[in-house]
Protein backbone atom coordinates (compact mmCIF):
# COMPACT_ATOMS: atom_id res chain seq x y z
CA UNK A 1 0.00 0.00 0.00
CA UNK A 2 1.23 3.37 -0.83
CA UNK A 3 2.19 6.33 1.91
CA UNK A 4 -0.41 8.30 0.66
CA UNK A 5 -3.23 5.31 0.58
CA UNK A 6 -1.59 4.39 4.18
CA UNK A 7 -2.14 8.09 5.39
CA UNK A 8 -5.48 8.07 4.14
CA UNK A 9 -7.38 5.52 5.11
CA UNK A 10 -5.23 6.33 8.53
CA UNK A 11 -6.52 9.62 8.81
CA UNK A 12 -9.86 9.04 7.64
CA UNK A 13 -10.88 6.31 9.54
CA UNK A 14 -9.65 8.38 12.76
CA UNK A 15 -11.95 11.30 11.33
CA UNK A 16 -14.44 9.14 11.17
CA UNK A 17 -14.77 7.50 14.55
CA UNK A 18 -14.53 10.60 15.96
CA UNK A 19 -17.30 12.08 14.01
CA UNK A 20 -19.11 8.73 14.36
CA UNK A 21 -19.28 9.35 18.34
CA UNK A 22 -19.85 12.98 18.29
CA UNK A 23 -22.61 11.77 16.11
CA UNK A 24 -23.97 9.05 18.46
CA UNK A 25 -23.96 11.55 21.63
CA UNK A 26 -25.46 14.62 19.80
CA UNK A 27 -27.90 12.63 17.75
CA UNK A 28 -29.25 10.87 21.39
CA UNK A 29 -29.04 14.45 22.99
CA UNK A 30 -31.12 15.77 20.31
CA UNK A 31 -33.72 13.17 19.42
CA UNK A 32 -34.40 13.05 23.16
CA UNK A 33 -35.05 17.13 23.35
CA UNK A 34 -36.80 16.67 20.57
CA UNK A 35 -39.00 13.63 21.75
CA UNK A 36 -39.48 16.07 25.31
CA UNK A 37 -40.44 18.75 23.06
CA UNK A 38 -43.49 17.09 20.62
CA UNK A 39 -44.46 15.61 24.32
CA UNK A 40 -44.92 19.05 26.46
CA UNK A 41 -46.13 20.47 23.18
CA UNK A 42 -49.16 17.15 22.99
CA UNK A 43 -49.34 18.03 26.68
CA UNK A 44 -49.85 21.54 26.71
CA UNK A 45 -52.46 21.03 23.50
CA UNK A 46 -54.58 18.82 25.13
CA UNK A 47 -54.80 20.73 28.31
CA UNK A 48 -55.55 23.57 26.82
CA UNK A 49 -57.99 21.75 24.32
CA UNK A 50 -59.94 20.35 27.54
CA UNK A 51 -60.22 23.11 29.41
CA UNK A 52 -62.27 24.75 26.40
CA UNK A 53 -63.84 22.05 25.46
CA UNK A 54 -65.55 21.69 29.28
CA UNK A 55 -66.57 24.87 29.18
CA UNK A 56 -68.30 23.90 25.73
CA UNK A 57 -70.36 20.77 27.02
CA UNK A 58 -73.22 19.92 29.12
CA UNK A 59 -73.52 19.55 32.97
CA UNK A 60 -73.01 15.88 31.98
CA UNK A 61 -70.20 16.24 29.85
CA UNK A 62 -71.94 14.05 27.40
CA UNK A 63 -72.37 16.48 24.11
CA UNK A 64 -71.65 19.84 23.03
CA UNK A 65 -73.36 23.40 23.86
CA UNK A 66 -71.53 25.33 21.64
CA UNK A 67 -70.39 24.94 18.03
CA UNK A 68 -67.47 26.98 17.90
CA UNK A 69 -65.10 24.30 19.71
CA UNK A 70 -64.44 22.43 16.38
CA UNK A 71 -62.64 25.99 15.17
CA UNK A 72 -60.23 25.55 18.06
CA UNK A 73 -60.01 21.89 17.32
CA UNK A 74 -59.41 21.82 13.89
CA UNK A 75 -56.28 24.54 14.21
CA UNK A 76 -54.70 22.82 16.84
CA UNK A 77 -54.92 19.37 15.16
CA UNK A 78 -53.66 21.29 12.38
CA UNK A 79 -50.39 23.45 13.97
CA UNK A 80 -50.04 19.49 16.12
CA UNK A 81 -50.33 17.38 12.74
CA UNK A 82 -51.80 15.16 15.40
CA UNK A 83 -55.69 13.36 15.20
CA UNK A 84 -57.86 15.03 18.12
CA UNK A 85 -60.53 12.75 19.90
CA UNK A 86 -63.28 14.86 22.12
CA UNK A 87 -64.33 11.59 24.11
CA UNK A 88 -67.36 12.00 26.57
CA UNK A 89 -68.22 10.71 29.98
CA UNK A 90 -69.81 8.10 28.63
CA UNK A 91 -66.44 7.12 26.47
CA UNK A 92 -67.94 7.97 23.40
CA UNK A 93 -65.80 9.88 20.73
CA UNK A 94 -67.97 12.63 20.12
CA UNK A 95 -65.97 14.34 17.85
CA UNK A 96 -62.33 13.67 16.13
CA UNK A 97 -60.10 15.04 12.78
CA UNK A 98 -59.73 11.23 12.18
CA UNK A 99 -59.01 7.69 13.26
CA UNK A 100 -56.63 5.44 11.65
CA UNK A 101 -58.66 2.50 9.81
CA UNK A 102 -56.90 -0.61 11.60
CA UNK A 103 -57.90 1.90 15.23
CA UNK A 104 -61.50 1.94 13.65
CA UNK A 105 -62.16 -1.71 12.86
CA UNK A 106 -61.40 -2.30 16.71
CA UNK A 107 -63.83 0.13 18.27
CA UNK A 108 -67.04 -0.79 19.12
CA UNK A 109 -69.72 1.92 18.39
CA UNK A 110 -72.98 3.15 21.12
CA UNK A 111 -76.64 2.39 20.62
CA UNK A 112 -78.50 -0.69 20.90
CA UNK A 113 -78.09 -1.44 17.24
CA UNK A 114 -74.25 -0.06 17.49
CA UNK A 115 -74.77 2.73 14.88
CA UNK A 116 -73.74 5.50 17.35
CA UNK A 117 -70.29 7.06 17.79
CA UNK A 118 -67.04 5.22 18.19
CA UNK A 119 -66.46 3.87 22.10
CA UNK A 120 -63.40 4.30 23.76
CA UNK A 121 -62.42 0.68 25.08
CA UNK A 122 -62.05 1.45 29.35
CA UNK A 123 -58.18 0.25 28.90
CA UNK A 124 -57.52 2.92 26.96
CA UNK A 125 -59.30 5.57 28.62
CA UNK A 126 -57.70 8.04 31.47
CA UNK A 127 -58.79 6.71 34.65
CA UNK A 128 -56.47 8.78 36.75
CA UNK A 129 -57.71 11.71 35.44
CA UNK A 130 -54.30 12.70 34.66
CA UNK A 131 -52.29 14.89 32.16
CA UNK A 132 -50.14 13.32 30.74
CA UNK A 133 -47.78 11.97 27.33
CA UNK A 134 -46.33 8.93 26.23
CA UNK A 135 -45.61 6.60 23.72
CA UNK A 136 -48.40 4.54 22.35
CA UNK A 137 -47.05 1.26 23.08
CA UNK A 138 -47.07 2.54 26.74
CA UNK A 139 -50.50 3.16 26.95
CA UNK A 140 -53.78 1.22 26.43
CA UNK A 141 -53.36 2.47 23.15
CA UNK A 142 -50.94 -0.28 22.27
CA UNK A 143 -53.64 -2.82 20.92
CA UNK A 144 -56.27 -0.34 19.20
CA UNK A 145 -52.43 2.04 17.12
CA UNK A 146 -50.68 0.02 14.06
CA UNK A 147 -47.38 0.14 15.06
CA UNK A 148 -47.73 1.31 18.08
CA UNK A 149 -44.50 2.48 19.56
CA UNK A 150 -44.27 4.47 16.61
CA UNK A 151 -47.50 7.29 18.05
CA UNK A 152 -47.09 9.69 20.96
CA UNK A 153 -50.79 9.37 22.94
CA UNK A 154 -51.57 12.56 24.90
CA UNK A 155 -54.24 12.93 26.90
CA UNK A 156 -56.08 15.59 29.28
CA UNK A 157 -59.49 14.99 31.44
CA UNK A 158 -62.44 17.28 30.57
CA UNK A 159 -63.21 18.87 33.99
CA UNK A 160 -62.45 16.75 37.68
CA UNK A 161 -65.30 14.95 39.81
CA UNK A 162 -63.82 13.46 42.14
CA UNK A 163 -62.84 9.50 41.08
CA UNK A 164 -65.56 10.11 38.03
CA UNK A 165 -64.23 10.06 34.39
CA UNK A 166 -65.62 12.60 33.05
CA UNK A 167 -64.67 12.38 29.75
CA UNK A 168 -60.67 13.63 27.91
CA UNK A 169 -59.30 15.14 25.14
CA UNK A 170 -56.62 12.66 23.33
CA UNK A 171 -54.45 13.81 20.25
CA UNK A 172 -52.16 11.48 18.70
CA UNK A 173 -49.53 11.68 16.86
CA UNK A 174 -47.09 9.35 14.62
CA UNK A 175 -43.63 10.48 14.89
CA UNK A 176 -42.25 9.21 11.81
CA UNK A 177 -41.26 11.33 8.89
CA UNK A 178 -43.98 11.84 6.58
CA UNK A 179 -42.03 14.06 3.98
CA UNK A 180 -38.78 14.66 3.07
CA UNK A 181 -38.63 17.82 4.86
CA UNK A 182 -40.31 16.16 8.07
CA UNK A 183 -37.02 14.11 7.39
CA UNK A 184 -34.44 16.43 7.32
CA UNK A 185 -36.30 18.06 10.79
CA UNK A 186 -36.10 14.81 12.10
CA UNK A 187 -32.98 13.59 10.85
CA UNK A 188 -31.14 17.28 10.84
CA UNK A 189 -28.02 15.91 13.69
CA UNK A 190 -27.28 12.66 11.53
CA UNK A 191 -27.31 14.32 8.28
CA UNK A 192 -25.42 17.30 9.48
CA UNK A 193 -22.13 15.35 10.71
CA UNK A 194 -22.55 13.20 7.52
CA UNK A 195 -21.93 16.12 4.96
CA UNK A 196 -19.29 17.46 7.57
CA UNK A 197 -17.68 14.38 7.39
CA UNK A 198 -17.85 14.08 3.53
CA UNK A 199 -16.28 17.83 3.49
CA UNK A 200 -13.27 16.73 5.81
CA UNK A 201 -12.88 13.57 3.72
CA UNK A 202 -12.39 16.09 0.65
CA UNK A 203 -10.21 18.25 2.58
CA UNK A 204 -8.20 15.47 4.06
CA UNK A 205 -7.79 13.74 0.28
CA UNK A 206 -6.60 17.19 -0.55
CA UNK A 207 -4.11 17.86 1.97
CA UNK A 208 -3.14 14.06 2.27
CA UNK A 209 -2.01 14.22 -1.28
CA UNK A 210 0.04 17.85 -0.96
CA UNK A 211 1.71 16.53 2.03
CA UNK A 212 2.49 12.35 0.72
CA UNK A 213 2.98 13.48 -3.26
CA UNK A 214 6.53 14.97 -2.91
CA UNK A 215 7.47 12.19 0.33
CA UNK A 216 6.40 9.26 -2.41
CA UNK A 217 8.78 11.48 -5.40
CA UNK A 218 11.47 11.84 -3.14
CA UNK A 219 11.44 7.86 -2.02
CA UNK A 220 10.70 7.01 -6.00
CA UNK A 221 13.87 9.34 -6.91
CA UNK A 222 15.97 7.40 -3.93
CA UNK A 223 15.22 4.27 -5.75
CA UNK A 224 16.49 5.69 -8.69
CA UNK A 225 19.86 7.15 -7.27
CA UNK A 226 20.18 3.54 -5.51
CA UNK A 227 20.14 2.01 -8.89
CA UNK A 228 22.49 3.69 -10.12
CA UNK A 229 20.81 7.01 -11.91
CA UNK A 230 22.51 10.36 -10.53
CA UNK A 231 20.71 12.10 -13.21
CA UNK A 232 17.38 11.91 -11.25
CA UNK A 233 15.47 14.31 -9.69
CA UNK A 234 12.47 14.94 -7.32
CA UNK A 235 9.88 16.84 -9.87
CA UNK A 236 7.22 18.96 -8.01
CA UNK A 237 5.51 21.12 -11.05
CA UNK A 238 9.17 22.53 -12.50
CA UNK A 239 12.14 21.49 -14.01
CA UNK A 240 15.60 21.30 -11.82
CA UNK A 241 18.18 23.84 -12.67
CA UNK A 242 21.47 23.27 -12.80
CA UNK A 243 22.35 22.84 -9.13
CA UNK A 244 19.59 20.59 -8.77
CA UNK A 245 16.80 23.18 -7.47
CA UNK A 246 13.03 23.27 -8.52
CA UNK A 247 11.84 26.47 -9.29
CA UNK A 248 8.61 26.26 -6.69
CA UNK A 249 6.64 29.32 -6.17
CA UNK A 250 5.30 28.44 -2.55
CA UNK A 251 8.13 27.33 0.02
CA UNK A 252 7.69 25.63 3.21
CA UNK A 253 9.40 22.68 4.76
CA UNK A 254 8.45 19.86 1.94
CA UNK A 255 9.99 22.08 -0.87
CA UNK A 256 13.05 23.20 0.97
CA UNK A 257 13.02 19.49 2.31
CA UNK A 258 12.90 18.76 -2.03
CA UNK A 259 15.10 21.20 -2.85
CA UNK A 260 17.62 20.31 -0.46
CA UNK A 261 17.40 16.51 -1.41
CA UNK A 262 17.96 17.72 -5.48
CA UNK A 263 21.06 19.54 -4.75
CA UNK A 264 22.44 16.31 -2.55
CA UNK A 265 21.90 14.10 -5.41
CA UNK A 266 23.27 17.08 -7.61
CA UNK A 267 26.63 17.43 -5.37
CA UNK A 268 26.80 13.64 -5.48
CA UNK A 269 26.30 13.18 -9.20
CA UNK A 270 29.36 16.36 -9.47
CA UNK A 271 31.51 14.13 -6.62
CA UNK A 272 30.97 10.84 -8.73
CA UNK A 273 31.78 12.31 -12.16
CA UNK A 274 35.41 14.32 -10.30
CA UNK A 275 36.09 11.01 -9.20
CA UNK A 276 35.67 9.29 -12.43
CA UNK A 277 37.58 12.13 -13.69
CA UNK A 278 40.43 12.01 -11.28
CA UNK A 279 40.76 8.17 -11.60
CA UNK A 280 40.80 8.68 -15.12
CA UNK A 281 43.75 11.43 -14.38
CA UNK A 282 45.62 9.43 -11.78
CA UNK A 283 45.61 6.29 -14.83
CA UNK A 284 46.79 8.26 -17.36
CA UNK A 285 49.74 9.88 -14.90
CA UNK A 286 50.31 6.17 -13.69
CA UNK A 287 50.58 4.49 -17.08
CA UNK A 288 53.02 7.05 -18.61
CA UNK A 289 56.13 6.75 -15.97
CA UNK A 290 55.58 2.93 -15.46
CA UNK A 291 55.65 3.12 -19.64
CA UNK A 292 58.59 4.92 -19.08
CA UNK A 293 60.38 3.33 -16.50
CA UNK A 294 59.73 -0.57 -17.87
CA UNK A 295 60.75 0.93 -21.92
CA UNK A 296 64.34 2.56 -20.64
CA UNK A 297 64.75 -0.94 -18.47
CA UNK A 298 64.04 -3.08 -21.05
CA UNK A 299 66.47 -0.75 -23.16
CA UNK A 300 69.39 -0.85 -21.36
CA UNK A 301 68.79 -5.22 -20.59
CA UNK A 302 68.88 -5.56 -24.73
CA UNK A 303 71.64 -3.06 -25.63
CA UNK A 304 69.30 -0.72 -26.95
CA UNK A 305 70.74 2.02 -24.88
CA UNK A 306 74.23 1.93 -24.51
CA UNK A 307 76.11 1.85 -21.34
CA UNK A 308 77.67 5.28 -21.59
CA UNK A 309 73.88 6.88 -21.17
CA UNK A 310 72.93 4.48 -18.41
CA UNK A 311 73.37 7.37 -15.79
CA UNK A 312 71.45 10.10 -17.73
CA UNK A 313 68.50 7.38 -17.87
CA UNK A 314 68.99 6.13 -14.51
CA UNK A 315 67.96 9.53 -13.16
CA UNK A 316 65.23 9.90 -15.91
CA UNK A 317 63.66 6.31 -14.19
CA UNK A 318 64.58 8.02 -10.59
CA UNK A 319 62.30 11.29 -11.12
CA UNK A 320 59.59 9.36 -12.75
CA UNK A 321 59.60 6.87 -9.55
CA UNK A 322 59.25 10.25 -7.92
CA UNK A 323 56.47 10.73 -9.62
CA UNK A 324 54.83 7.56 -8.90
CA UNK A 325 55.78 8.22 -5.02
CA UNK A 326 53.23 11.51 -5.34
CA UNK A 327 50.88 9.98 -7.09
CA UNK A 328 50.79 6.78 -4.56
CA UNK A 329 51.19 9.06 -1.85
CA UNK A 330 48.18 11.50 -2.65
CA UNK A 331 45.68 8.52 -3.07
CA UNK A 332 46.82 7.00 0.56
CA UNK A 333 46.20 10.54 1.66
CA UNK A 334 42.37 10.55 0.52
CA UNK A 335 42.33 7.00 1.79
CA UNK A 336 43.76 8.45 5.54
CA UNK A 337 41.10 10.95 5.13
CA UNK A 338 38.04 8.80 4.76
CA UNK A 339 39.71 6.65 7.63
CA UNK A 340 39.65 9.22 9.75
CA UNK A 341 42.97 8.50 11.99
CA UNK A 342 42.79 10.37 15.78
CA UNK A 343 44.63 13.61 16.30
CA UNK A 344 47.86 13.74 18.00
CA UNK A 345 47.66 16.66 20.07
CA UNK A 346 50.75 17.67 21.47
CA UNK A 347 52.44 21.32 21.41
CA UNK A 348 55.13 22.39 19.32
CA UNK A 349 57.29 25.32 17.89
CA UNK A 350 55.12 26.58 15.12
CA UNK A 351 58.05 29.02 13.40
CA UNK A 352 60.61 25.53 13.69
CA UNK A 353 57.94 23.48 11.62
CA UNK A 354 57.71 26.43 8.83
CA UNK A 355 61.34 26.40 8.71
CA UNK A 356 61.51 22.84 8.23
CA UNK A 357 58.52 22.95 5.33
CA UNK A 358 60.65 25.50 3.72
CA UNK A 359 64.09 23.23 3.82
CA UNK A 360 61.90 20.48 2.79
CA UNK A 361 61.32 22.36 -0.89
CA UNK A 362 64.34 23.71 -1.68
CA UNK A 363 65.24 21.57 -4.41
CA UNK A 364 61.73 22.63 -6.01
CA UNK A 365 62.69 26.45 -5.18
CA UNK A 366 65.85 26.39 -6.98
CA UNK A 367 64.73 24.43 -9.76
CA UNK A 368 62.27 27.45 -10.64
CA UNK A 369 64.25 29.98 -8.65
CA UNK A 370 61.35 30.74 -6.78
CA UNK A 371 62.14 32.88 -3.51
CA UNK A 372 60.93 32.03 -0.28
CA UNK A 373 60.44 34.28 2.47
CA UNK A 374 59.13 33.84 5.72
CA UNK A 375 57.64 37.29 8.12
CA UNK A 376 56.93 36.34 11.51
CA UNK A 377 54.73 38.25 13.93
CA UNK A 378 57.58 39.43 16.21
CA UNK A 379 55.91 40.75 18.83
CA UNK A 380 55.97 37.01 20.61
CA UNK A 381 59.58 36.01 21.39
CA UNK A 382 60.21 32.61 19.78
CA UNK A 383 59.66 29.96 20.20
CA UNK A 384 56.13 30.41 19.60
CA UNK A 385 54.03 27.43 20.83
CA UNK A 386 50.99 26.08 18.72
CA UNK A 387 49.17 22.66 19.56
CA UNK A 388 47.56 20.11 17.12
CA UNK A 389 49.00 16.85 15.48
CA UNK A 390 52.36 17.91 14.23
CA UNK A 391 51.93 15.36 11.21
CA UNK A 392 48.81 16.38 9.76
CA UNK A 393 49.69 19.89 10.26
CA UNK A 394 53.11 19.26 8.43
CA UNK A 395 50.47 17.66 5.36
CA UNK A 396 48.39 21.01 5.63
CA UNK A 397 51.58 23.76 5.12
CA UNK A 398 53.08 21.02 2.39
CA UNK A 399 50.38 20.91 -0.11
CA UNK A 400 49.72 24.80 0.81
CA UNK A 401 53.40 25.42 -0.25
CA UNK A 402 53.49 23.10 -2.87
CA UNK A 403 49.80 24.60 -4.47
CA UNK A 404 52.13 28.12 -3.83
CA UNK A 405 55.16 26.20 -5.79
CA UNK A 406 52.94 24.79 -9.01
CA UNK A 407 51.38 28.34 -9.96
CA UNK A 408 54.29 30.74 -9.16
CA UNK A 409 56.19 31.66 -12.15
CA UNK A 410 59.76 30.97 -12.94
CA UNK A 411 61.92 33.46 -10.58
CA UNK A 412 59.16 34.24 -8.56
CA UNK A 413 58.03 35.06 -5.27
CA UNK A 414 56.53 32.66 -2.60
CA UNK A 415 56.04 34.29 1.49
CA UNK A 416 54.87 32.90 4.22
CA UNK A 417 53.83 34.84 7.40
CA UNK A 418 52.09 34.93 10.99
CA UNK A 419 49.81 36.25 12.75
CA UNK A 420 49.94 36.06 16.79
CA UNK A 421 46.65 36.61 18.25
CA UNK A 422 45.13 36.02 21.77
CA UNK A 423 43.81 32.27 21.05
CA UNK A 424 45.31 30.94 17.57
CA UNK A 425 48.22 31.45 15.18
CA UNK A 426 46.96 32.57 11.08
CA UNK A 427 49.62 31.48 8.93
CA UNK A 428 48.86 32.58 5.19
CA UNK A 429 50.52 31.83 2.13
CA UNK A 430 50.95 34.02 -0.79
CA UNK A 431 52.55 33.94 -4.52
CA UNK A 432 52.82 35.81 -7.33
CA UNK A 433 51.39 33.86 -9.44
CA UNK A 434 48.02 34.55 -11.72
CA UNK A 435 45.45 33.59 -8.78
CA UNK A 436 42.64 32.11 -8.20
CA UNK A 437 39.80 33.68 -10.43
CA UNK A 438 36.77 34.63 -8.69
CA UNK A 439 34.21 31.97 -10.21
CA UNK A 440 36.56 28.79 -8.49
CA UNK A 441 36.86 30.55 -5.32
CA UNK A 442 34.14 29.45 -3.52
CA UNK A 443 34.96 25.75 -4.54
CA UNK A 444 38.57 25.88 -4.29
CA UNK A 445 38.70 23.02 -1.60
CA UNK A 446 36.50 21.06 -3.14
CA UNK A 447 37.42 17.20 -3.43
CA UNK A 448 39.15 16.91 -7.32
CA UNK A 449 38.75 20.27 -8.19
CA UNK A 450 41.24 21.82 -9.80
CA UNK A 451 41.20 25.55 -11.56
CA UNK A 452 43.09 24.41 -14.59
CA UNK A 453 40.67 22.32 -16.15
CA UNK A 454 42.87 20.31 -18.38
CA UNK A 455 43.26 16.56 -18.21
CA UNK A 456 46.86 16.44 -18.31
CA UNK A 457 47.48 19.43 -15.34
CA UNK A 458 49.44 18.67 -12.88
CA UNK A 459 48.05 17.90 -9.68
CA UNK A 460 45.12 15.62 -8.67
CA UNK A 461 42.62 18.76 -7.10
CA UNK A 462 43.59 17.03 -3.78
CA UNK A 463 45.87 19.35 -1.81
CA UNK A 464 43.81 21.91 -0.98
CA UNK A 465 40.71 19.43 0.34
CA UNK A 466 43.06 17.30 2.15
CA UNK A 467 44.30 20.61 3.79
CA UNK A 468 40.79 21.94 4.63
CA UNK A 469 39.67 18.58 6.08
CA UNK A 470 42.66 18.48 8.60
CA UNK A 471 42.12 21.83 9.25
CA UNK A 472 38.78 21.37 10.08
CA UNK A 473 39.47 18.63 11.89
CA UNK A 474 41.47 20.58 14.50
CA UNK A 475 38.30 23.23 14.77
CA UNK A 476 40.41 25.45 12.96
CA UNK A 477 39.61 27.43 9.81
CA UNK A 478 41.33 27.87 6.18
CA UNK A 479 39.96 29.99 3.55
CA UNK A 480 41.45 31.45 -0.03
CA UNK A 481 41.85 34.75 -1.63
CA UNK A 482 43.65 36.95 -3.36
CA UNK A 483 47.12 38.66 -2.33
CA UNK A 484 47.08 42.58 -1.28
CA UNK A 485 50.48 42.57 -1.49
CA UNK A 486 51.58 39.96 -4.32
CA UNK A 487 48.44 39.81 -6.49
CA UNK A 488 48.48 36.10 -6.87
CA UNK A 489 46.95 33.43 -4.36
CA UNK A 490 46.75 33.44 -0.79
CA UNK A 491 45.65 30.51 1.74
CA UNK A 492 45.23 31.44 5.41
CA UNK A 493 44.76 28.85 8.25
CA UNK A 494 44.94 29.07 11.76
CA UNK A 495 46.49 26.94 14.43
CA UNK A 496 45.46 26.81 18.26
CA UNK A 497 47.91 28.00 20.59
CA UNK A 498 48.01 26.06 24.40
Amino acid sequence: MSLYARTLLTISAAILIIFLALAFIYGTLYSFSSWQQRQEELKRNATELASLTENRMDAAHTTFTSTDITGHIAFAARSTTAFVWIVNANGEIIYHTGIPSETMLLLERSGLDGTGDPLLPLEARNADQAVFCEAGDRTGFATLLPEAAEWLVASAPIGRHGDLYTGEVVLLKRHHTENFSAFLLENNVPISFTIAFILSLAIIIWLSRNITRPISALAKTANSVYAGDLSARVSMGGEPDRDGAIPISREDDLTRLVRTFNMLIAQFEERERQHSEFLGNVSHDLRTPVTSIGGFIEGMRDGTIPEEKFDYYLDIIKMETDRLEGLINTLFDQASLEGQTPLKQEVFDLYSLIRQVKQSFEPMLTEKKIELETVFDHRHEEPVRAVGDIGQLTRVLNNVVANAVRFTPQKGIILISTVVDERSIRVSVEDNGPGIPAEDLPRIFDRFYKVDKSRHSQGSGLGLYIARVLIQRHSQQIEAGRSPDLGGARISFTVARP
